[in-house]
């Protein structure tokens, strides 16, 4: 095969590139949308659910990649990781760092009398949801240095401040 007919190859396996990942976000905007309106009938306390995403400021010698937050998300514009809802108890003493068990010793807990059931589930069904698009999907539809919100009949995205 000549130089010609491979550079020809290259740019047709870069248009057939092109046209997938063109074809790859129609459809997972389709399931997105298709999502939207599954969750929130479904979880009739969620009125809305969101993320950071951006691609970092720093440089220390590594390469900054962008990247979607979907681990670490907001339901009801709080986060997760912040709010009293999420977890089925409080802790009160954690107790003693025991090395070889890889556990804490004497413990002491009680059950969480703000625990959520209806939102623990959706936080889950959502973050497993969201974990299924790479990166690229939620660049190249929410842009970078964003936070997105996601309500039943909106998406909102406004910018990101995370320095």
């Amino acid at each position: 095969m000549s130089y010609k007919e491979k550079l020809e190859l290259v740019r047709q396996k870069n248009s057939d590139i092109s046209k997938l990942k063109k074809e790859l976000l129609d459809i997972s905007t389709d399931i997105f949308d298709d999502f939207r309106n599954y969750i929130f009938d479904k979880y009739s306390k969620l009125e809305s659910f969101g993320w950071s995403q951006y691609t970092p400021y720093f440089n220390d010698g590594d390469s900054t990649i962008f990247s979607a937050n979907t681990d670490y998300i907001k339901i009801n514009d709080e986060w997760v990781d912040d709010c009293n809802w999420s977890s089925e108890v409080n802790i009160i003493n954690w107790g003693t760092w025991n090395s070889e068990t890889r556990s804490y010793v004497g413990r002491v807990d009680e059950p969480n009398p703000d625990y959520d059931v209806e939102l623990s589930k959706a936080c889950s069904e959502i973050i497993d949801f969201l974990n299924n698009f790479d990166n690229d999907f939620y660049l190249d539809k929410f842009g970078d240095h964003a936070e997105v919100t996601v309500a039943k009949s909106s998406v909102d995205i406004s910018d990101y401040d995370h320095d």
